[in-house]
């Protein structure tokens, strides 16, 4: 999905590129670490229909999202950190993180990542 609205909101359902699975989302810009380098993703996530499992979050950027299926809670708080979040993200110490693999035909594609 191009020009992405980004932030989403907490609660908003999402669908991923590559996923039939419909998402929660329940975090911004969540900081982890993927092979020794901490960095961040804009959104933690969680499955539905069961919500967070044995802390399974699911990582994943504006650009890794096919389809807004709801969108979520915005009060006057989200609506402050949304016109702030270009300038929060330029603030950020950490590196943006993407998750890519590598297919048998030798292309990089992204892929959703949860731990």
């Amino acid at each position: 999905m191009s020009k992405q609205l980004t932030p989403l909101p907490v609660g908003s359902v999402v669908k991923v590129t590559g996923s039939d699975q419909e998402f929660v989302i329940i975090s911004q810009m969540p900081v982890t670490e993927i092979n020794g380098q901490q960095g961040y993703f804009e959104f933690g996530a969680a499955t539905l229909p069961m919500g967070l499992v044995s802390q399974e979050i699911i990582f994943f950027n504006s650009e890794d999202i096919d389809q807004i299926v709801y969108l979520g809670y915005i009060d006057v708080q989200f609506q402050e950190f949304a016109n702030q979040y270009e300038d929060l993200s330029a603030t950020v110490q950490y590196k943006k993180l993407k998750i890519t693999t590598v297919d048998n035909h030798q292309e990089a594609r992204s892929e959703v990542f949860g731990f």
